[in-house]
């Protein structure tokens, strides 16, 4: 479950510090330049992914990867959203509120399956999983 919860953090930060970043370059004069700039549509979600741990049986790696397929297709429509979304923070708070609400039924399956894994199992589901938001975060300020 802390998993989920890090990652969906990870993405409602972003997603929130889009929606700002835009607002201030509105009201910024064009010859000045934000400090930190974050754009969540230049994060490459495929490489923040890369990495999946290899799991203690197929019945467990089947399912984890399952939900890493589910949640990277999830964030690539999630930038999809936010670029439409051109940097409104209503539509923004709107897109985050939206995938919450789409990865909220992985959060039982996901205490099903980490039910199932040996302890050693749930330290790499952990560590992907906080490997995952830390590339994600760090991309979109880069």
């Amino acid at each position: 479950m802390k998993t989920i919860n890090t990652i969906l953090f990870s993405l409602a930060t972003v997603v929130a510090l889009t929606a700002c970043n835009n607002d201030k370059k509105a009201s910024q004069d064009i010859t000045s330049k934000p400090s930190s700039k974050v754009e969540v549509n230049k994060v490459d979600i495929d490489k923040a992914m890369k990495g999946v741990p290899t799991f203690s049986s197929p019945e467990i790696q089947k399912e984890a990867q399952e939900w890493f397929s589910y949640f990277s297709e999830g964030m690539k429509e999630a930038q999809q959203k936010a670029k439409l979304a051109d940097g409104d923070q209503a539509k923004m708070r709107q897109i985050g509120k939206e995938m919450g609400e789409k990865f909220a039924p992985w959060k039982e399956k996901i205490v099903a399956l980490k039910a199932k894994m040996t302890a050693e199992d749930k330290v790499k589901f952990e560590q992907y999983g906080n490997k995952i938001a830390q590339d994600i975060v760090a991309q979109a300020h880069q």
